[in-house]
């Protein structure tokens, strides 16, 4: 596979993601493709790091994203789309995360939003799995997933090192 063109689609991700001084007018059509363009930059990302197309660097780049917390009402395919009654906004929390994990929230997505700025610029991405819709919701900045997709699609590995793991009958491998 030449990860390249995924890469290549991962830079047009984070350029349409970047602030602007005049972003364009919000429309529904704009929303859904940033959108979508969001959740196929995640799946790329996925496999270019499955496939060691990016080096260990990315694979173990820490991202500081956002929790908040359930308020207890459970999330259903019903209501989803309520997160201001699902989640608690004035709890918010720090943590770090992988991009793997990040990725898997994304893919998986069991309720998903976007955020804008009073500028019309996007601010961050809701997002949280089946998994972990009982517990919270995930709000990446959008500057995170500039810095992470810039990151990964510059990112060319010239140095593997392949150490077989005899627990796992596969080898572990590390880029430069």
């Amino acid at each position: 596979m030449e990860s390249q063109y995924w890469k290549e689609f991962l830079a047009e991700t984070a350029s349409d993601l970047q602030h602007v001084a005049r972003p364009k007018r919000l429309t529904q059509r704009r929303y859904e493709i940033v959108e979508r363009n969001i959740i196929i930059s995640f799946f790329l990302l996925r496999r270019l790091i499955e496939l060691h197309k990016v080096s260990s660097e990315v694979r173990d780049f820490r991202l500081l994203v956002f929790a908040w917390p359930s308020t207890g009402k459970l999330p259903t395919l019903l209501n989803n789309h309520r997160i201001e009654e699902l989640y608690d906004f004035s709890k918010e929390h720090a943590q770090t995360k992988k991009p793997m994990y990040i990725c898997n929230q994304v893919i998986h997505s069991y309720s998903s939003a976007m955020m804008v700025d009073e500028t019309r610029n996007w601010d961050s991405m809701l997002t949280v799995s089946d998994h972990d819709r009982k517990d919270c919701i995930w709000r990446i900045p959008v500057g995170v997933m500039v810095d992470l997709l810039r990151t990964a699609s510059r990112d060319y590995p010239y140095k593997m090192k392949h150490t077989l793991n005899e627990k796992t009958g596969d080898y572990n491998v590390e880029t430069n």
